[in-house]
């Protein structure tokens, strides 16, 4: 358990799920154990496994959020509570419930959910730590509660809260090591370790001066971790792998990969055949593959059965199916084509304005500006940056829209990263 890595929306430099520790680790810029207890030190302290139900009822949690069956994933995560109501697993397994609906059903635009989701991790977080008091040997504590350190983080980056993203970000990383100490054939807390490596070995800019200070990542080592979880994770397989698409998929990134992530996102649509999440993930693979022809092809698809209502497809992923069909006619330079699409889904946010804007829908207006800009009518592309501008910056789109208020996008900026920044 511990790491959840599924963001629908793989974009370089951030992170599917896995973002939630990724940032966190590099904001850390320390690799010193944080606030362990203190029992944890005295002498070797005595291996403790997972109970076995637990283990299964966990996993068929963990499989409910990656099917997008939340119902199913509390009931089987109330069910180990219910059974285990001391152990820290049920308790973070609730709090992933709830971050799995701010983060793929409202797709990160339903801040209201922050609040609910906060209270929970806390709660799991003094449930692991009087855990961990107790029985300093649960290597699979120590994984988890790293793991609700780093999805802390990740709400607190999200809420621009940078300071209580940091030290959460420390703890994440200290707990995950100690879970590997305890327990190095632990194969799901490569992930996180992976992650860290892989991030503090790729900052760049200022961060990466100022990292320099407090630790060295090695990018090589993180990417063979994250492998290892890949083959070998029990509860985390399946999320390494996801973090390694975004890996492969990441333009000019030096581990570009772009056909391996085409082979594995296909190999997913084939065990999640009607998965919103895994269908889109498989667009984005195509259209960093230079696949756009196959990457419109499966856009339109998806379009069609969120249109016919089919489950699962939801309505507020409109904005995100239409700009990425957009995308692929912009790269094509069928401008007239893109801007329709474009526009589409800058419209959705017209349909309820007193509801939080949608970051798809807010970023489709970036793009619209784009294309004017491509179109030659500066004025216009203008006016829709400014436009953009009005709304609230949950998602750091601002630095992008100054960007382009500054300078023209051109056919120079094509083809991009399909997913806002």
């Amino acid at each position: 358990m511990g790491f959840m890595c599924f963001k629908s929306d793989i974009k370089p430099g951030t992170s599917p799920v896995c973002f939630s520790l990724a940032l966190s680790f590099c904001l850390s810029l320390s690799t010193t154990y944080y606030l362990l207890p203190t029992a944890s030190y005295a002498g070797a302290p005595k291996y403790e496994p997972l109970p076995e139900e637990l283990r299964l009822l966990s996993k068929k949690g963990i499989d409910g959020i990656y099917a997008v069956d939340l119902p199913e994933a509390k009931k089987h995560f109330e069910l180990a509570l219910k059974k285990y109501p001391e152990h820290p697993y049920p308790h973070f397994g609730i709090a992933m419930t709830k971050w799995a609906e701010l983060e793929y059903l409202e797709d990160e635009s339903a801040p209201e959910m922050g609040e609910e989701y906060g209270k929970l991790t806390d709660r799991a977080i003094d449930v692991a730590l009087a855990w961990i008091k107790k029985h300093p040997g649960d290597a699979n504590a120590y994984m988890c509660l790293g793991g609700m350190y780093g999805l802390r983080a990740r709400l607190a980056v999200m809420q621009h809260r940078w300071i209580t993203a940091y030290f959460d970000g420390r703890k994440a990383l200290s707990n995950t090591r100690r879970s590997l100490k305890l327990d190095p054939e632990l194969y799901d807390s490569y992930l996180g370790l992976g992650m860290y490596e892989y991030y503090a070995g790729t900052l760049s800019g200022v961060i990466k001066i100022l990292a320099r200070l407090f630790l060295r990542g090695d990018a090589d080592k993180g990417m063979e971790y994250m492998k290892l979880c890949r083959e070998k994770g029990y509860f985390n397989s399946l999320a390494a792998e996801l973090m390694l698409i975004e890996i492969y998929t990441q333009p000019g990134g030096r581990f570009h990969d772009s056909a391996t992530a085409v082979k594995w996102s296909a190999g997913l649509r084939k065990r999640y055949p009607v998965h919103p999440q895994m269908h889109f993930v498989q667009i984005v693979s195509l259209f960093e593959d230079r696949q756009y022809a196959e990457s419109r092809k499966e856009a339109l698809e998806y379009l069609k059965r969120l249109q016919e209502g089919m489950p699962a497809y939801r309505k507020n992923f409109l904005p995100r199916i239409l700009t990425a069909v957009g995308a692929t006619y912009q790269v094509e330079k069928n401008y007239d084509e893109a801007l329709k699409y474009f526009r589409q889904a800058a419209d959705t946010l017209k349909e309820d304005p007193a509801a939080s804007p949608a970051r798809w829908a807010v970023w489709a207006l970036v793009k619209t500006g784009n294309i004017w800009d491509l179109k030659g009518d500066r004025a216009k592309a203008v006016e829709l940056y400014k436009k953009a501008k009005t709304y609230k910056d949950e998602w750091g789109f601002w630095e992008y829209i100054d960007h382009y208020l500054k300078k023209s996008f051109s056919e120079r900026n094509l083809p991009g990263a399909l997913p806002p920044p």
